[in-house]
């Protein structure tokens, strides 16, 4: 008897069904002891009764350790899974029942077991007391192979006499996810914050620049126009000299001749104009693209106010030369009797500076030479409102993209070079803060034009200011 009992099989509670809490065993040899009726009755009432409250405890317990998103292993001294729950069969995506009897070093990718050595270590020293209970992370592995961020922790557990250990495990899959996008939001936040101070700075620096632009502006335009009143009287100082070159001590003329000739003032007298006159378009290059930066920039405060257009799109091709000059010309088409409409000035610049950015890609990615690639801007005014129009050449916008090209986070960009947040934030701008429309035509290996519907009046219930 005492055999047999050493012989029993530990039940299998969390992966094992009701029929491993049956006693029928126990009922035969009941059965053979000789009692009186009424007492084997009343012990059989008993005996089913503690039967049927260990079941409803049992399936109580194995619903619990079923429901817990938790994965959990019983593992003999040997490294033996002898029981496990639903989530550890999930998490390991397991075949029903595949788990029983297989080495817990299957969810290890590390297979010198280092990993479960250190855990069992660690589970030494919780047991006694030096350390306390806390998971350790490392990487897992599935049963089909696929690898997988894990917590686990080990802990001793003693079943039937024997030194069994409780492995408590779960995917950290989504928290690693979760973290990754946190710390890329962090990034972008941080990003945004630089430019955000730069952009604070941007007006003023502008107009520190813009100070000492106008000097040298002033001076060459004041050298530029003295210089003919300079060649006009040195023109007349050597006829003079020539005519009266007879009056003059010896070799007086020549001497001086010989002076002209050796400081090149033939040249000087026909460079001099160029450089200044270039020196004087290099400025007025330098202080349009300063003033451009200072409107740029301007805060635009909490109130739409009345804007010209053209002078906005002006001052974005300005601003954004850097990115077309070397892949695209850019042509201007403004309508000049097109009326001022109220905006948030801020965000239509954004709106235009997303558009021409997007185009100067589209004409990249299309492989085509400086000379070929062309951006049209071009305002229109229709009724009460104002069309904009921003042309490229590019690849133009494949048929399955085009239905989700202003979805927030859609991008056909490379990892790292898009963040599929432009469009959506240039229809935001465009529809909800101005009561706007945009749209866009295109034709795949020709190009693509988006037009910009502003509304003359405001639609958003929010007055304009001067």
């Amino acid at each position: 008897m005492a055999e047999d009992q050493d012989n029993i099989e530990t039940p299998k509670i969390m992966s094992g069904g009701d029929e491993l809490i049956t006693n029928e065993d126990l009922l035969d040899e009941i059965s053979k002891i000789e009692a009186p009726e009424e007492f084997q009755k009343q012990f059989m009432e008993l005996f089913n009764e503690q039967s049927r409250r260990k079941l409803e405890i049992t399936q109580r317990l194995k619903t619990i350790l079923d429901t817990v998103v938790e994965g959990i292993l019983i593992v003999d001294a040997a490294g033996i899974i002898q029981d496990f729950n639903k989530s550890a069969e999930e998490i390991l995506r397991a075949q029903s029942g595949e788990l029983l009897g297989t080495s817990v070093d299957v969810m290890f990718i590390d297979r010198k077991m280092t990993v479960r050595h250190r855990l069992l270590n660690r589970c030494i020293n919780i047991s006694s007391g030096v350390l306390k209970y806390d998971y350790t992370e490392t990487m897992a592995q599935r049963l089909d192979g696929d690898s997988f961020p894990m917590e686990i922790i080990v802990s001793p557990a003693n079943f039937s006499s024997e030194m069994s250990y409780l492995y408590i495990f779960r995917d950290i899959t989504r928290r690693r996810q979760a973290e990754d996008a946190q710390k890329k939001l962090e990034e972008d936040l941080r990003e945004a914050l630089k430019l955000e101070a730069i952009g604070h700075l941007a007006g003023g620096i502008a107009h520190e620049i813009n100070t000492p632009s106008q000097y040298i502006r002033d001076n060459l335009k004041f050298l530029n126009d003295s210089y003919g009143a300079l060649s006009r009287v040195l023109g007349l100082s050597l006829q003079t000299l020539w005519k009266n070159r007879a009056f003059l001590p010896d070799n007086t003329f020549e001497e001086f001749a010989k002076q002209l000739r050796n400081s090149d003032m033939e040249f000087l007298l026909e460079e001099i104009p160029h450089a200044t006159q270039q020196s004087l378009d290099g400025i007025n290059q330098v202080a349009r693209i300063v003033l451009s930066m200072k409107e740029f920039s301007h805060p635009g405060g909490t109130e739409k106010t009345t804007t010209d257009i053209n002078r906005v799109l002006s001052n974005v091709i300005v601003i954004s030369r850097n990115e077309w000059k070397h892949y695209a010309d850019v042509v201007e088409k403004f309508d000049p009797e097109i009326p001022h409409i109220p905006c948030y000035i801020n965000e239509v610049n954004q709106v235009f500076l997303n558009l021409i950015v997007n185009a100067v890609q589209a004409i990249q990615e299309a492989g085509r030479k400086p000379s070929e690639g062309e951006i049209v801007v071009k305002t229109t005014s229709l009724d009460d409102s104002i069309l904009i129009s921003i042309s490229d050449n590019g690849t133009g916008i494949d048929k399955e993209n085009r239905s989700k090209i202003f979805n927030p986070f859609f991008t056909t960009k490379e990892v790292g070079k898009g963040t599929g947040q432009g469009l959506s934030i240039t229809h935001d701008i465009v529809t909800v803060r101005h009561g706007g429309r945009i749209w866009f035509e295109t034709q795949v290996g020709k190009g693509t034009t988006f037009h910009v519907l502003l509304p003359g009046e405001d639609r958003t219930g929010k007055s304009a200011s001067e």
